[in-house]
């Protein structure tokens, strides 16, 4: 297999959650050049994942001997250093299934436009917190080392703005993410007295069917009732 089908495969298992299987074919594509930057990193990603703390900093630290400037690698080093890692022998990412647990009014799923390059997008942790930062007229969104990764769109932009320059707090954590796209969870903290009636999210009709409890849609059979003698 060549270098670049195997770059494509160590991409795709990330992607799944397949840590261990990214581990080896990031490993094989080390074979060919020890000092290839990205997959260093992809390789270190695998190994934090993985809980593998030890493994991680140290290939963290070799990006940094051929790349002193490498950003994702300093980032990740000293998220790692505050972080507990969770050894996870299976090598599959186990998100809690209510960690996006929505509220009406108050949260929102958003998939974010004018994007980060692909490699930082993929130095990403599902559930990482990030920084929602007010512009003039848009709000755009940073990693904890204030690493640009994208924008919120226009028109909820323009909302959110109102609603923050007026005293509401919010806190945003990646949900998912691949090399063209970045969908982030964003959830209203504090709701200051000026907004006391307004909803961050106004719900749409997806928004309302999604809210609504699926017991609410199930239809009791309708028992046949024979006509009455007359």
């Amino acid at each position: 297999m060549t270098n670049d089908l195997l770059i494509e495969e160590a991409i795709q298992q990330a992607l799944a959650g397949k840590w261990q299987a990214a581990v080896q074919t990031n490993l094989e594509i080390l074979k060919t050049n020890q000092e290839d930057i990205d997959t260093l990193c992809r390789l270190a990603k695998a190994y934090t994942e993985l809980g593998q703390k030890k493994l991680a900093s140290q290939t963290y630290r070799n990006v940094l001997k051929f790349d002193r400037f490498n950003q994702i690698a300093k980032k990740n080093l000293v998220w790692i250093n505050k972080k507990k890692l969770v050894n996870n022998k299976k090598g599959h990412c186990k998100i809690d299934p209510g960690l996006f647990l929505g509220e009406p009014g108050k949260t929102k799923v958003v998939p974010l436009i004018k994007l980060a390059p692909a490699k930082i997008l993929l130095a990403l942790s599902i559930n990482e917190t990030i920084k929602l930062l007010v512009r003039k007229h848009s709000i755009s969104v940073y990693d904890d080392s204030h690493h640009y990764l994208a924008k919120v769109p226009d028109d909820l932009s323009a909302r959110l703005i109102k609603l923050i320059r007026s005293g509401n707090h919010y806190k945003a954590v990646v949900k998912s993410f691949s090399e063209k796209n970045l969908t982030i969870f964003i959830k209203e903290e504090k709701r200051s007295s000026k907004n006391a009636d307004i909803p961050s999210f106004p719900l749409s009709k997806e928004d309302y069917h999604f809210f609504i409890p699926q017991s609410v849609f199930k239809r009791e059979p309708i028992e046949e009732i024979e006509n009455p003698e007359v």
